[in-house]
């Protein structure tokens, strides 16, 4: 849920959309979409993005595929498997916390790829995103199965006010909050208020989410991205503004009651990918952490013990927990194009 300087839904979250529609007849990365969303998405893309919307329209569906594809090789190689096998590895740890028992989902910053669809009857969907973003799905028609819509600008309110206001949410349900391609978005002290709202409710919490590392150069940004990208998401008030390596990433989340579990990577899963699509690491990761709720101290959003660190994982000196262990391959690349 990127904060933009007009109301008006994301485009960035309307393009990772847009980008599981190029995968609906790839035979190599097509069984990781869910297919029941997919609709739904061409419908709710179309205003933020109302060129695209007019190409659908429009244009041959193998000649738009192939074109996209060749943007994409040339500002950002890889991106689109990235966002795929990210979504999937998203939603299996969700769909692995909703069976342990977490009824409670809360999608911060849901943007426009409807994960909520993948959320079985038994759990209660909440999705928090500007009001932009959600009165362009609701205008859409694709506001989704009893999911509840809790607007909310995270750079400005509190998560867990916000949460309590909205009909339904029980704080005392075990709950499992999903950040996915959001919190690179916001400013530290924003990340960290989302930690210590989610320590304050009184069940389980899980957090599944993913996180940008900074790239050699200290830059928060995909790795494999050219400059033009950094340069569309400057223009468009979307750039990213926090990111952390995985170990000062786990005194983070420990400052506010949240042990860090499990950190992976899309590198760990591209033996499904295409041999011919580009390889290079992302950078970005996906975590789990979980907490009881309400842990007797915590420091005040913003003020945690590496506040303003933004250093990049050093795996040869680092003296990281077992939950960092394994990421080498997803580091070993540090440079970052031009």
């Amino acid at each position: 849920m990127p904060r933009v300087n007009e109301p008006r839904p994301s485009v960035t979250a309307a393009v990772v959309a847009a980008t599981l529609l190029l995968l609906r007849d790839d035979p190599e990365l097509g069984h990781l979409v869910d297919r029941r969303t997919l609709d739904a998405i061409a419908r709710a893309i179309r205003e933020p993005l109302p060129g695209v919307g007019w190409a659908l329209d429009r244009v041959p569906w193998p000649l738009l595929r192939r074109a996209a594809l060749g943007l994409e090789r040339a500002v950002s190689p890889g991106f689109v498997a990235h966002y795929a096998l990210r979504k999937d590895m998203i939603r299996t740890r969700l769909l692995a916390a909703i069976a342990d028992g977490h009824r409670q989902v809360v999608l911060v910053g849901a943007g426009f790829d409807m994960l909520g669809a993948s959320v079985p009857d038994e759990a209660r969907v909440f999705e928090v995103d500007l009001p932009a973003t959600q009165a362009a799905k609701r205008r859409a028609g694709v506001d989704g199965r009893g999911v509840v819509f809790v607007p909310l600008d995270l750079a400005r309110g509190s998560l867990r006010a916000a949460l309590l206001a909205a009909p339904g949410f029980d704080p005392r349900s075990d709950t499992v909050f999903v950040a996915e391609g959001l919190l690179m978005y916001l400013e530290r002290a924003s990340v960290e208020a989302i930690f210590s709202d989610m320590a304050e409710l009184e069940g389980r919490v899980r957090l599944v989410a993913s996180v940008v590392t900074p790239d050699a150069r200290g830059r928060v940004r995909l790795h494999s991205q050219r400059a033009v990208v950094d340069l569309c998401m400057r223009l468009l008030g979307e750039r990213f503004r926090w990111g952390e390596s995985p170990e000062r990433l786990e005194r983070t989340l420990a400052a506010y009651g949240l042990e860090l579990e499990t950190v992976s990577s899309t590198t760990e899963r591209r033996a499904a990918a295409s041999a011919a699509r580009p390889r290079r690491p992302t950078g970005e990761v996906i975590v789990v952490a979980s907490g009881r709720g309400r842990p007797r101290r915590r420091p005040k959003a913003g003020r945690s013990a590496q506040s303003g660190d933004t250093g990049t994982l050093d795996l040869a000196t680092a003296d990281a927990p077992t939950a960092t262990a394994g990421l080498a391959t997803e580091f070993a690349e540090t440079g970052s194009p031009a």
